[in-house]
C-alpha cells in the first residue's frame, strides 16, 4: 500500500485514493520519449495495445506537465 502523511492535516492516507488534477500513475517503470518527432504526442488506442502486448501486461499513457 502506498500511504503518506499529507502536510495539511498529518493524516496518513493512500496515494492512490487522493484526487489529482491531472491523471497520474505509480509504477515500477516508465517508458518514455524525450522529445518525439510526430505532431500527435498521445499515443492512440492501437499503439497503446501494441505497447502492452509487447510487455505483456496493459498500460496507462500519463504525459507529463512540467
Amino acid at each position: 500500500m502506498l500511504d503518506f502523511e499529507v502536510p495539511c492535516c498529518a493524516a496518513v492516507v493512500a496515494l492512490d485514493s487522493l484526487r489529482y488534477d491531472w491523471p497520474v500513475g505509480f509504477a515500477r517503470f516508465e517508458v518514455c520519449a524525450m522529445n518525439p518527432t510526430r505532431a500527435k504526442h498521445e499515443l492512440d488506442a492501437a499503439e497503446l495495445a501494441e505497447v502492452a502486448e509487447l510487455l505483456g501486461h496493459p498500460v496507462t499513457q500519463i504525459l507529463a506537465h512540467y
